[in-house]
């Protein structure tokens, strides 16, 4: 029962995985932002990240797994986005969920990446933000408001989605 379960919910990331690919939605700032949904999951190395560690912090939460094509595609442009944004005390967590800590580091021996990537083995975290499709992102502004969301793959460093970050999470007022 498990193991069928499971693959449906396979099949319908896939479907959904490839039908927001091809949508291009960009960023989709909320009019109404609401707060971030808690989450306490640990990383690679153990170290368990909780929404209170990025308490009056801005961040970029990003779910996404090893078999989603487009996750792969944005993974250097959103490393690079994360490089620019930190110096601007804005962190990107990457949040995989429903794969294994051996999967991923057998993914990431052949890709140099150093992005934060948290295990949500359980898909807990990908519910309870209700994630519908990979891979798909949550801009969170320093009061912890939820001001935006990405469906599908972006290019994270092009100019004018650093400026709209930026906006989002420097100007929680602004839609």
């Amino acid at each position: 029962m498990r193991s069928s379960v499971t693959t449906v919910i396979a099949v319908f990331f896939f479907c959904a995985t490839a039908a927001s690919l091809s949508a291009g939605l960009g960023i989709r700032a909320y009019t109404e932002p609401k707060a971030a949904t808690d989450f306490s999951l640990p990383d690679l190395t153990g170290r368990v990240h909780e929404r209170a560690d990025y308490r009056d912090k801005a961040y970029i939460v990003s779910f996404w797994a090893t078999w989603c094509t487009p996750c792969i595609k944005e993974f250097p442009d959103l490393q690079r986005a994360a490089e620019i944004l930190a110096q601007e005390d804005v962190t990107v967590l990457t949040v995989n969920s429903g794969q294994s800590k051996d999967v991923i580091e057998q993914f990431l021996s052949k890709r140099s990446l150093s992005l934060p990537i948290l295990l949500d083995e359980k898909s807990t975290m990908l519910e309870q933000w209700r994630v519908l499709a990979l891979p798909t992102s949550y801009i969170v502004n320093a009061q912890g408001l939820v001001v935006a969301r990405v469906v599908g793959g972006l290019d994270w460093d092009e100019p004018s989605v650093l400026a709209q970050v930026r906006a989002l999470t420097g100007h929680p007022d602004l839609n």
